[in-house]
Parts: C-alpha cells; sequence; structure tokens
C-alpha cells in the first residue's frame, strides 16, 4: 500500500477557486487527493458549497445588488430567468418599472470607462433624502462602455414611485471623478 502524496492545506481563495472550477489540472488533482485524507479541508470546502447556495439564493430572491457581466446577464435569460433590463445613455435616465413576476431587473449604464482602473458606484433614492449608499471596486467592462447593475429586486418591488440616482466614481492615485450619473424614475407597477 503506498502512502498518500500530501500537499500543504490549500487557503480559502484556493478551495474557493477549486469549487468553481478556477484552478488548473495539477492543482485540481492534488486538492482532490488532499481532500481524501483531510477531514478539515473537507469540512472548508463544505463551507465553501454552502456560502455558494446562499448566495446563489440570496440572488436568485432579489435580495443583494449585483454588478453583473453582460454574458452572465445573456445566461440568465438563455435559462428562462425573466429579465427587465433597460439601457441608460451617458449621464442620461430612463422612465422604469418592476413587475412582480420578474425575475431580475437590470440597469446598463454607458460609460467612458477607457483608462479607469477602479469604478465605485453611488447610489441614492428621492424617498431618502441625503443617504447614500457606496459599492466600491465594481466590474465594469470598459472595452464595451458599460456597467450592467441588478438592484435588490425585492426592495424595488416594495417602493413607491421614486427616482433613483447611480454616479459611478473612477478612483485613481490622483483621486476621484465621476464618469457618469444616471436617473431612474421608477414607477410602481399597477
Amino acid at each position: 500500500m503506498s502512502t498518500p502524496t500530501t500537499i500543504a492545506h490549500p487557503d480559502w481563495d484556493t478551495l474557493v477557486d477549486y469549487w468553481l472550477g478556477d484552478t488548473d489540472a495539477a492543482a485540481t488533482e492534488a486538492i482532490d487527493e488532499h481532500l481524501m485524507h483531510c477531514g478539515a479541508c473537507g469540512a472548508a470546502v463544505d463551507e465553501v458549497v454552502s456560502l455558494s447556495r446562499g448566495v446563489r439564493d440570496a440572488f436568485a430572491h432579489g435580495a443583494v445588488p449585483s454588478m453583473l457581466t453582460a454574458a452572465f446577464v445573456e445566461r440568465l435569460k438563455a435559462a428562462g430567468r425573466r429579465v427587465r433590463e433597460y439601457r441608460v445613455p451617458h449621464n442620461g435616465s430612463v422612465t422604469c418599472s418592476v413587475a412582480p413576476d420578474d425575475d431580475l431587473l437590470v440597469s446598463r449604464l454607458a460609460a467612458p470607462l477607457q483608462g479607469v482602473t477602479r469604478l465605485d458606484a453611488v447610489f441614492a433614492v428621492s424617498f431618502e433624502p441625503g443617504h447614500e449608499e457606496r459599492l466600491q471596486d465594481v466590474p465594469f467592462d470598459a472595452a464595451a462602455g458599460e456597467v450592467v447593475f441588478a438592484p435588490r429586486l425585492i426592495e424595488v418591488l416594495q417602493h413607491p414611485t421614486h427616482d433613483f440616482t447611480v454616479r459611478l466614481i473612477a478612483v485613481d492615485d490622483a483621486g476621484e471623478r465621476q464618469v457618469g450619473h444616471y436617473t431612474f424614475h421608477h414607477q410602481t407597477a399597477r
């Protein structure tokens, strides 16, 4: 009987990459073998699986805001999800609504993103004057010139008619600069 080859315990990020299928073949094989002999790392992978289910459920129920990729939105549509989508021109506005049977509300914000290395998004609603929420280092597609955003659907469904604003802020060593401002004139479903 041969003694199993062991590797150092993989760190959390490596286990997440493993679960997502983002490790190369050699790393995957080494982690597979390690997991066969290490209960602690097996338990850590179980945590990753549980966390991914929780995130998936929260996203599916519209409980978390998300910055998405256009490709991911297209996969959701292809899978039969009901996606209500609004394209907003740079520094523009749109009248919008959402219905109870929508699975996802998506906003595509056009912006000049060439040369931007970090982008923050600042959100505000008209019924909470002076309150803003800021998401830091959001994903964006500089080549396509857009940011794809999905707000918390369950909240939007509960809100009265209101205005929702998004400001995109480029952040670098020189400071911050606004690269776009967008207004959503949300109408409640009748």
